[in-house]
C-alpha cells in the first residue's frame, strides 16, 4: 500500500481558495465515505486555516484524478493546481505538515493538535487501519519529539499571538470583541489578548451555545446577536469561526457605526468571516489570514536553525517508521525464511547479501554479526 496525499495549501493557493475546500465535520464525512465508495477504506481529512489535506493508502495511482475531480466539481483550473504527494514524498510531508515544519508560522503548535485531531475523527468513525494508525503515530511521536528536543516550538508564533499583537498596537487603548471566543483559534487569541495590557477583551456568545467564561473577572460577555448594536463600543473586532455566512458585513457597519470612527478587523476564519467591502469603509482596516504570512517571515528567519535540526529528526523518524512497515510485511513471511535458512550454507547467504547490498548496507551487516 502506498500513502497518497491530496493537498490545497497556503503555498500555492489564497485564502478564498483554501476556504472552498474548509470542509465541515458533515462535508468530511461524506468524503470519507465517497472514498470508501472508492475502495478506499482508510482516510484522514485535514483542515486548517491554511491548508485542506485527505491522506490515504492505496494500491496504486488509479483513484487520484478520480477524488481530483470529486473534490473539486469539475472546476479544472483548481484541480491542475491541487498537490499530490506520493509514496515517500506523502509520508515526508504528513511529517512535515504535523511537526509545523511545513506551517506558514514556522513550528506552529496549533497544527499537531489538528493533525492528531484529524487522526481520531477517523480512528473514531472507522477509517483508519494499519496502514494509517502506523504513519500517523509516528507522524505524532516525532513532533513531540521536536517540541521537546528543539526551539521550534517554543516562544511560538501563531496567527492568534500576531493577531492579539496586531490588536495591541493599533491604539493607546483598544477595545476588542472577540466572535467565536469558543472555537480553538478563537479561545487561544482571547489569552493572547488578554496579555497586553492596553487590550480589554468581549466575547460574543450564541444562547445556544452552553459557553462559559474561563475567565469572568477579565472577559466581558455580550449575546453574538448584539454585535452590530455594540459595535461603537470597540476599537478592533476579531473573528474566527467555522460559520459558512459573514459574521460582519459591510452594509450593517455602515449603518451602525458612528461617522469618523477608526476600527480594525481581524479575520482568523477561512472561509471569510468579514466582508471584504468593510475594507472601502472610510476609516476601516481589514486584515485577513494571509497577512500574518509576511508577519512571520522574521520569525521564521529566527527559527531556521531549529528547523534544520527538525529536518535531521524527521529522517531519522521516517526510518524508524520505514522499519516498522518493513517488519510488519516480513513477519508473514517469517517461518518460511527460517526454514529456508535451514537449507543453505552460512557462507553462501553471506556472499549472497554482498552481491546484493551495496557497500554501506553490507558493512552495516557485518559490523551486526561481528558482535554476536
Amino acid at each position: 500500500m502506498i500513502l497518497y496525499s491530496v493537498s490545497v495549501n497556503y503555498r500555492e493557493h489564497s485564502a478564498d481558495v483554501r476556504g472552498r475546500f474548509a470542509f465541515n465535520r458533515e462535508t468530511r464525512d461524506e468524503i470519507r465515505k465517497q472514498l470508501a465508495l472508492r475502495g478506499i477504506t482508510q482516510s484522514v481529512v485535514l483542515c486548517t486555516c491554511n491548508r485542506s489535506e485527505i491522506y490515504y493508502p492505496a494500491e496504486d495511482d488509479s483513484h487520484t484524478d478520480d477524488i481530483l475531480d470529486m473534490l473539486c466539481s469539475g472546476d479544472t483550473d483548481i484541480k491542475g493546481s491541487i498537490s499530490v504527494f506520493r509514496g515517500k514524498q506523502a509520508v515526508r510531508h504528513l511529517f512535515r505538515v504535523c511537526c509545523g515544519i511545513d506551517s506558514m508560522i514556522l513550528g506552529e503548535d496549533e497544527i499537531l493538535r489538528q493533525t492528531r485531531s484529524a487522526y481520531y475523527e477517523s480512528l473514531e468513525t472507522g477509517f483508519a487501519g494499519y496502514e494509517i494508525n502506523t504513519v500517523f503515530q509516528s507522524a505524532i511521536t516525532c513532533a513531540k519529539r521536536i517540541k521537546t528536543e528543539t526551539e521550534l516550538s517554543r516562544s511560538s508564533v501563531s496567527a492568534a499571538t500576531l493577531s492579539a499583537n496586531e490588536a495591541a498596537s493599533f491604539m493607546e487603548k483598544v477595545r476588542v470583541l472577540v466572535i467565536g471566543a469558543s472555537g480553538n483559534i478563537g479561545s487561544s487569541t482571547v489569552k493572547n489578548l488578554l496579555a497586553h495590557r492596553n487590550v480589554t477583551v468581549t466575547r460574543t456568545v450564541r444562547s445556544h451555545s452552553g459557553y462559559q467564561l474561563i475567565t469572568p473577572e477579565k472577559v466581558q460577555d455580550i449575546p453574538y446577536s448584539e454585535r452590530y448594536d455594540r459595535i461603537n463600543d470597540f476599537d478592533c473586532i476579531i473573528s474566527a469561526t467555522s460559520s459558512p455566512h459573514f459574521t460582519i458585513t459591510a452594509s450593517k457597519v455602515e449603518e451602525k457605526l458612528q461617522k469618523g470612527r477608526k476600527m480594525l478587523f481581524i479575520d482568523l476564519a477561512v472561509p471569510a468571516d468579514i466582508e471584504n467591502s468593510v475594507k472601502d469603509i472610510d476609516g476601516m482596516t481589514l486584515i485577513g489570514i494571509d497577512h500574518f504570512k509576511k508577519l512571520s517571515e522574521k520569525n521564521n528567519a529566527i527559527k531556521k536553525q531549529a528547523a534544520e535540526q527538525a529536518e535531521i529528526m524527521i529522517s531519522e523518524e521516517i526510518d524508524k517508521y520505514n522499519k516498522k512497515v518493513i517488519f510488519h510485511d516480513f513477519q508473514p513471511k517469517m517461518e518460511m525464511v527460517r526454514a529456508n535458512l535451514g537449507k543453505i550454507s552460512f557462507e553462501e547467504i553471506i556472499f549472497e547479501l554482498r552481491d546484493l547490498l551495496d557497500s554501506d548496507r553490507f558493512g552495516a551487516l557485518i559490523g551486526v554479526l561481528e558482535t554476536l
